[in-house]
């Protein structure tokens, strides 16, 4: 009997420590990862924002791509370190592609216990240059669409009759959403809306935007003058944009339009243009009755695909 309860003691003991030992390899995997689950989302975090950033960069080069890349990784932590990464890092699988990886090597807290130190995460992404083929955000204005350069300076509403693509009636500005999406909406405080903050609605190329008729100089003075004060430091200094109160390329007064064909104005009245594709223009001053603007090769949110599009987007891939 005495044996019996010896050995039943002894039996609890060692079941004891089993079960020690499991809660604290079950304490281990919770911990430890965790902690690499953690890691690796923040690691992945990094490099997807470096991929889009050098994206947008290909829009210059590789070059500058590369450096936009390593800018943008460092700007992300992983387990309270900046990302850090050298252009060895950074590939290009196609002349509008980049791809970005990276790897932490994480010291382990519980599983030590059984011999594992470290454990190495790692992340990858790749990020496309596309065009944009459809967008919301826009300025109300259909502008015909010409063969620009950046920095050049372009009429985006016009004051009077003889710019290319104008009538007795139609001197640009345009309602949303699309005549094939909805119901237009008219109005001088709609289309003055629109310039200071761009339509919520939509559009697409192929997409048909009604037109709306008259020179519209009242709203347009003011939106623009509206639009220009919000940011009125800012210009083109010959290779960019110049002191914006903004970050890069966000200044309220760049503005993103559709673009349709010269060759094919809409006739007189309230009628409709189709929209071809999109660009962005700094919004630089009213000349008379005219709106200047200065054409940019900018990235945008927006649906990338193929199109005859002034204006880019940078996607993952």
């Amino acid at each position: 009997m005495r044996t019996f309860f010896k050995d039943e003691k002894g039996n609890v003991l060692v079941f004891t420590a089993v079960a020690f030992f499991a809660l604290l390899l079950f304490a281990a995997m919770v911990t430890d990862f965790g902690y690499i689950f953690t890691a690796r989302n923040q690691l992945q975090s990094a490099v997807d924002a470096a991929a889009l950033a050098g994206g947008s960069g290909l829009l210059v080069g590789h070059t500058y791509a590369t450096s936009q890349a390593i800018r943008y990784a460092a700007q992300n932590d992983c387990i309270n370190q900046a990302v850090v990464i050298g252009a060895e890092n950074i590939s290009f699988p196609a002349h509008n592609r980049i791809s970005v990886n990276a790897s932490r090597t994480l010291p382990l807290f519980f599983l030590r216990l059984i011999g594992i130190d470290n454990h190495m995460v790692t992340a990858q992404a790749t990020a496309e240059l596309g065009y944009v083929t459809s967008t919301n955000g826009l300025a109300p204005w259909a502008v015909p669409k010409e063969a620009w350069h950046p920095g050049d300076r372009v009429v985006i509403k016009a004051g009077h009759l003889g710019e290319i693509g104008t009538n007795p009636s139609f001197f640009y500005p345009i309602d949303f959403p699309a005549i094939n999406r909805g119901d237009p909406v008219t109005g001088a405080n709609e289309y003055e809306h629109n310039i200071v903050y761009g339509s919520d609605e939509t559009v697409a190329i192929g997409d048909i935007l009604q037109v709306e008729p008259g020179i519209m100089q009242g709203p347009t003075s003011q939106g623009v003058r509206t639009l220009i004060d919000m940011d009125d430091g800012v210009y083109w200094d010959g290779n960019g944009i110049a002191n914006s109160r903004y970050p890069e390329f966000s200044s309220p007064r760049i503005v993103k339009v559709p673009l349709y064909d010269p060759d094919q104005p809409p006739d007189p009245g309230r009628n409709s243009i189709t929209v071809i594709g999109f660009a962005a223009f700094l919004v630089e001053s009213l000349q008379g009755k005219d709106v200047m603007g200065v054409f940019l090769e900018i990235t945008s949110p927006g649906s990338s695909g193929s199109g005859y599009s002034l204006l880019r987007c940078v996607h993952l891939i």
